[in-house]
């Protein structure tokens, strides 16, 4: 899910622009809350920034590898995007217009494209869209997120700015006007204290090293709630809710096609495409079983385009970590239909966040 989400926000991607600061710092920071005005965030420590790693780039000389040690004594900005997601694409145009102002000054953006579906994966379709976006600055090809997850990241779009001694110290996620926020007039603000600065030599910790010992721990989901491949205990939802098998055919009979993407083939809609916007007093159930999966009075606004709970009805959701153990899955606990993702930047009084496909649901006035 861009949660802003390989966490959602697709990840609440951008479409989380309200959140202001680095997902990887959200519990150490302490500083903000999700739904708070967008702001840069000076990151805790100023980091090392994780080298870049892999060998598909475009727009480089021969598309030859770029390395953040072969800038020392120079600004970068390193932006994590992929392009179907909305969010991202709307962060594109100052992007661009960054490229420009600070180029003759040494200044660098560098796109990190870590895909979510297997389209967005391929590298022909990323030079496609590279070239049809008009995207002139390097562009890294993550087709396995393996910087993604050198960097602890949790969001589309991010962006970095790393200064001239390679440490990390400002990040702004989510949508750059989102609500006004005005965040590429502050983010080139602070480029421009990057670029008056000297470059200290003193070593820091690394980025990686440093999210390692302020991590949050991983999400607690009350027992019943959890699969048996994760908690080991009985998985009680599929014993109480029963069990609800069909073929794809059958299923592609009674799901729309969007709904079969979403809810089969485990597909993401885009932000602010779907139902359910407003808060209506009633139940949210799978779209694909009729299983009563939310009440309206656990929903609340997230800022994502995506509808979100800080709980679920006790025992009708499944949770599954992902192949890349980035983020976790939730599921119909009797159809096994593909909801969205939980994360634990949620409200109280569970912290938690069920980012759900609106196309995944249907709703039941009460």
């Amino acid at each position: 899910m861009k949660k802003l989400p390989f966490t959602t926000i697709r990840s609440v991607s951008g479409a989380i622009a309200a959140v202001a600061g680095s997902a990887i710092l959200l519990s150490a920071l302490n500083i903000f809350s999700p739904r708070a005005g967008a702001e840069a965030v000076a990151i805790k420590s100023s980091p090392k920034a994780p080298e870049l790693v892999g060998t598909g780039w475009l727009n480089t000389p021969n598309n030859q590898p770029l390395t953040l040690a072969s800038r020392r004594g120079k600004v970068t900005i390193v932006q994590f995007w992929t392009f179907g997601c909305i969010n991202c694409r709307n962060n594109l145009t100052a992007y661009a217009r960054w490229d420009k102002q600070f180029a003759a000054r040494g200044v660098e953006v560098i796109g990190v494209h870590t895909p979510e579906s297997d389209y967005e994966r391929k590298a022909e379709n990323v030079a496609r869209e590279v070239k049809s976006l008009g995207v002139a600055y390097p562009v890294l090809l993550d087709a396995k997120g393996e910087n993604w997850r050198r960097w602890g990241q949790q969001y589309w779009p991010t962006v970095y700015l790393i200064d001239k001694a390679g440490r990390a110290r400002f990040v702004w996620i989510g949508e750059l006007e989102h609500r006004n926020a005005d965040g590429e007039k502050k983010m080139a603000a602070l480029v421009e204290t990057l670029l008056r600065e000297s470059a200290p030599t003193a070593a820091r910790p690394s980025l990686q090293t440093y999210q390692a010992s302020v991590r949050p721990a991983t999400i607690q989901l009350v027992a019943d709630e959890r699969p048996a491949k994760i908690s080991g205990k009985k998985d009680r939802a599929r014993k109480n809710v029963g069990r609800v098998v069909k073929t794809e055919t059958e299923w592609k009979k009674i799901l729309t096609a969007k709904q079969f993407e979403v809810l089969r083939l485990k597909g993401t809609e885009a932000p602010f495409s779907g139902e359910h916007a407003s808060k209506k007093n009633g139940v949210y159930r799978c779209a694909g079983c009729n299983l009563p999966l939310f009440s309206s009075t656990t929903k609340f606004d997230s800022g994502t385009g995506w509808p979100s709970f800080w709980k679920p009805i006790a025992g009708h959701i499944k949770t599954h970590t992902d192949a890349d153990g980035s983020r976790i899955e939730v599921l119909c606990a009797r159809c096994d239909g593909h909801l969205g993702h939980v994360f634990d930047d949620g409200p109280k009084p569970t912290g938690l966040r069920y980012c759900m496909n609106a196309v995944s649901l249907k709703f039941a006035k009460k």
